[in-house]
């Protein structure tokens, strides 16, 4: 099972505020959820919730993500690197895999909040 996502968004209507929560089940719905955010509306926070086989551990776990950059791999195939708040970096890639050889890079989130380049960090992991 691919890592899906926990999402908190603020949504501001004139003088009010609306927070929402959302759980889009892949990169993509990602994406178009995150293409939500301007004036009147701010992602808060975005959590990866990683599978045993991506994470390595015997169950399920939610971290804060810092960054999400997806490439293709040298037999075509997507691959998504999700930096965590910890520094880790989770490979969707089935075998090990030299980020340095993805192609199309692209860098569908990084947190605001996050001082550096973590996207590019990522991507050359």
């Amino acid at each position: 099972m691919d890592p899906w996502y926990h999402v908190i968004l603020r949504f501001t209507e004139g003088a009010r505020h609306l927070t929402k929560r959302f759980m889009p089940t892949d990169a993509s719905l990602l994406s178009d959820l995150l293409e939500l955010e301007g004036p009147t509306c701010l992602v808060e926070e975005v959590q990866v919730i990683t599978s045993p086989w991506v994470n390595g551990t015997s169950s399920e776990r939610m971290e804060r993500l810092v960054s999400l950059v997806t490439g293709y791999d040298q037999a075509g195939r997507c691959v998504l690197l999700h930096k965590v708040a910890s520094g880790v970096v989770y490979s969707t890639a089935r075998e090990s895999l030299d980020s340095s050889s993805l192609t199309r890079i692209r860098t569908i989130y990084e947190d605001s909040k996050t001082a550096h380049s973590a996207g590019q960090e990522c991507a050359e992991q």
